[in-house]
């Protein structure tokens, strides 16, 4: 038996009922030795899941919060130490929805190369990779930096969230 093939939409398209619009597609992470499958990135749109606050606190270190490309496993360490930018984007609802994070800098990369105009040219935007305890990975869009910036200045944050590819099936 052939397996049916996914048609994927277009990037930057809406993908009905899921909150957000069809970013990347990119690889699962390893949960305990065992690759998981790869995913569908979706970015909220910028007027439903966009924020501007600080990181966490300067001078705290986060554990669990150092993965370049797993940024749900990095806001899941933010949620549980209290990081101000976690709790908030974990209150956004989108269509039902409330697993939304802060992407790891893999994933917003990702996510940029294929739907740039999601992004404002204006200020950083913070991913859920900590550097230390004074500084996380920021991203902008206008010149194109990205590299560390202190926990305690408010940037942009972006909700992103992973379905299936299942679910881009049109």
């Amino acid at each position: 038996m052939t397996p049916s093939p996914i048609t994927l939409p277009a990037f930057g398209a809406a993908i009905a009922g899921q909150g957000g619009n069809f970013a990347a597609i990119m690889r699962g992470p390893i949960d305990d030795g065992v690759q998981q499958p790869p995913y569908a990135l979706l970015v909220s749109d910028a007027t439903l899941g966009e924020i501007k606050e600080v990181w966490g606190e300067y001078g705290k270190d986060v554990p669990g919060a150092s993965s370049r490309t797993d940024g749900k496993a990095n806001t899941d360490a933010m949620v549980l130490a209290n990081c101000p930018a976690a709790l908030r984007v974990r209150e956004i609802s989108i269509d039902g929805h409330t697993d939304f994070y802060l992407a790891a800098p893999g994933e917003i990369s990702s996510a940029a190369a294929n739907v740039l105009e999601f992004f404002s040219k204006k200020g950083y935007y913070w991913t859920s990779q900590q550097f230390s305890r004074g500084s996380a990975f920021v991203q902008d869009f206008e010149g194109g930096y990205s590299g560390w910036g202190s926990k305690d200045i408010k940037h942009r944050v972006r909700a992103f969230r992973r379905i299936s590819l299942d679910l881009l099936n049109a």
